[in-house]
């Protein structure tokens, strides 16, 4: 059995966008199984847009990712402040289809290179009709209170049960660590993991 590494995320968190590069480069060397958990950073809600705070991006994030290894293409997302339950709820539909690895990708992807608002349901629809996903189901999925009811229960687990206080967050077994984190670490502790995993 692969060993498994919990990863909690927000799809507007630019530290959370590095952790999944570092994240990919751990699954290729290893072969474990990244399980993806979202962690919405305002769950009750933030106002909206507004400039990305002035050098952050060139003064932190990028650093940032340099020092483990990440090099980040294009400046700050044009959408500094966007809401994500939609995108998360859209998520909860995208795993039970099997599909929720390439819809996360995706939406980073959308947010951080393309600059598109993954607050918008037409983005959200073309990001899943571009992976596979049938474009009525998902949007109807967009406003279905099941979807966004799933979202919400696990994030309650992740703050309750899990005791996650912010993200990203990894999680090895009983290893857990906040920030940004180097891929050797993250490979540190999955030799440390008994094999029977999280």
């Amino acid at each position: 059995m692969a060993p498994r590494i919990d990863f909690w995320f927000d799809y507007v968190c630019p530290f959370s966008l590095v952790t999944r590069a570092v994240l990919t480069r751990v699954r290729a060397a290893t072969g474990a199984e990244v399980v993806w958990h979202p962690f919405e950073l305002h769950p009750h809600g933030v106002a909206e847009g507004g400039e990305y705070p002035r050098g952050l991006w060139q003064d932190t994030i990028r650093p940032l990712a340099a020092s483990v290894g990440v090099e980040l293409s294009g400046g700050p997302p044009g959408y500094p402040l966007r809401r994500t339950r939609l995108a998360f709820g859209g998520y909860q539909f995208a795993l039970e289809q099997g599909c929720g690895d390439v819809y996360n990708n995706r939406v980073f992807d959308a947010y951080f290179e393309d600059w598109q608002d993954i607050s918008d349901p037409v983005v959200l629809v073309r990001i899943a009709t571009g992976i596979g996903l049938d474009g009525a189901a998902f949007r109807a999925a967009l406003m279905s209170e099941r979807y966004a009811a799933r979202h919400l229960s696990a994030v309650a687990e992740a703050r309750e049960k899990e005791e996650v206080l912010s993200c990203p967050t990894v999680a090895v077994g009983s290893w857990r660590a906040s920030g940004v984190l180097g891929a050797e670490e993250i490979m540190a502790a999955l030799r440390g993991m008994p094999d029977s995993g999280r």
